[in-house]
């Protein structure tokens, strides 16, 4: 079976893991081809021996702008003409879009007797009038639209839809997040984090949304009833171009001042882009999703695997994988006083910490790697056949 799947940055961030995560789990039972801009992913997908197919790519926002949803469209034209032409002269059995946006590029490529093709979403658009046109554009020509939680799926209700929207949750690699075959010390010793001493984690993107500068006032609260923590913030402002709905960059800055203005500078560790985060979760003791809200949040997962307790936004995604006060805390996003407060006692317990993590190691068996890429080979399947007998999308 030959897939082109379709990626619409050249930036690798959670979608760009999870579709690296699928085509692993996949191995030898597809034969995968990447349509994305020449870059970092490119350059991943080269190295585990996927070919890449340069498109332009877009950044287009959903938000409507005189200026950024001109370029924009003009952007997704021409990635969906190299799009529709890559078809015409590879032919794929199949086509995956792995983002709205590519989704939304590769439908629009679509030409007629052209192959089956799969909308796969994984973030939440934000309200407005282009966002609804691009959900609709997908459900009315997707021959079937997966959703990464429950909770994104809902952003379909009341739109037209060929097919049922169905939730294929993202996966977690057991064998790379396995806490028995990961040291945290190396880490630790590495940002002088004492023995003593309880090492919180956010792990995202810089971006205001993942709520890095609420995780600043969570430690400054701790802090400030005599906790001994330390906050580590990994990741970096990767989305920065003109089109963004933040300024990333000039957040980032922010968050350095924040730490200053709180009185935690010496407590917070910015890493940057890291790429040994089981090591980063394996140093860590609680992980932190302060978001205002979460399509998935695939380090919930990752965390829970590396049997590290999660205190996740109880908006969006996290709610399907941490169970409030079983493996994890679901907490209100931009609440921080709440938060300082209700893991106080997680911070101030190794044992309540030990116990949470264990359960939330099994509970991420359930989202395992083979189990994930199983049923999408299930529905590439039954797609092709239906497709080829002249049935109904699924």
């Amino acid at each position: 079976m030959r897939v082109l799947y379709v990626n619409q940055t050249a930036q690798v961030s959670g979608a760009e893991r999870s579709l690296l995560a699928l085509l692993q789990g996949l191995g030898g039972r597809v034969e995968p081809q990447v349509a994305c801009p020449s870059g970092e992913l490119s350059e991943v997908l080269r190295g585990v021996g996927v070919e890449a197919l340069p498109i332009a790519g877009t950044g287009a926002s959903f938000r409507l702008h005189p200026v950024h949803t001109t370029r924009g469209l003009a952007e997704i034209a021409r990635s969906s003409f190299q799009i529709r032409r890559l078809v015409a002269r590879e032919r794929p059995d199949l086509v995956h879009a792995n983002t709205t946006r590519a989704s939304l590029l590769a439908l629009l490529a679509r030409a007629s007797g052209g192959p089956p093709a799969i909308a796969h979403i994984r973030d939440w658009a934000p309200e407005g009038r282009f966002s609804r046109f691009v959900l609709g554009t997908v459900g009315r020509r997707a021959d079937a639209v997966v959703a990464n939680s429950t909770y994104v799926a809902r952003q379909f209700e009341g739109l037209p839809l060929r097919a049922p929207v169905r939730v294929l949750h993202n996966p977690v690699d057991l064998g790379r997040f396995d806490p028995a075959t990961v040291d945290g010390e190396p880490v630790r010793r590495e940002l002088g984090i004492s023995t003593g001493s309880v090492a919180l984690a956010v792990v995202a993107q810089l971006t205001p949304w993942k709520g890095q500068d609420d995780a600043i006032r969570i430690l400054s609260t701790l802090a400030g009833a005599g906790s001994d923590a330390v906050l580590l913030i990994a990741g970096s402002a990767k989305f920065a171009g003109a089109a963004t709905q933040f300024d990333n960059t000039a957040f980032e800055r922010r968050l350095h001042d924040l730490a200053a203005e709180q009185g935690v500078a010496d407590r917070v560790r910015f890493l940057g882009e890291r790429s040994d985060v089981p090591a980063i979760l394996a140093a860590t003791d609680v992980v932190l999703l302060p978001s205002w809200r979460e399509a998935f949040g695939r380090i919930a997962i990752e965390a829970m695997a590396m049997g590290v307790p999660v205190a996740a936004t109880e908006v969006g995604g996290p709610a399907e994988i941490v169970r409030r006060g079983v493996d994890g805390l679901l907490l209100p996003p931009r609440e921080p006083e709440i938060w300082a407060r209700e893991l106080a006692p997680l911070v101030e317990s190794g044992e309540l910490r030990r116990e949470y993590g264990e359960r939330g190691r099994e509970r991420a068996r359930r989202f395992g790697l083979e189990a994930h890429a199983d049923a999408a080979l299930d529905l590439y399947q039954a797609l092709l056949a239906t497709w080829r007998d002249g049935g109904s999308p699924l």
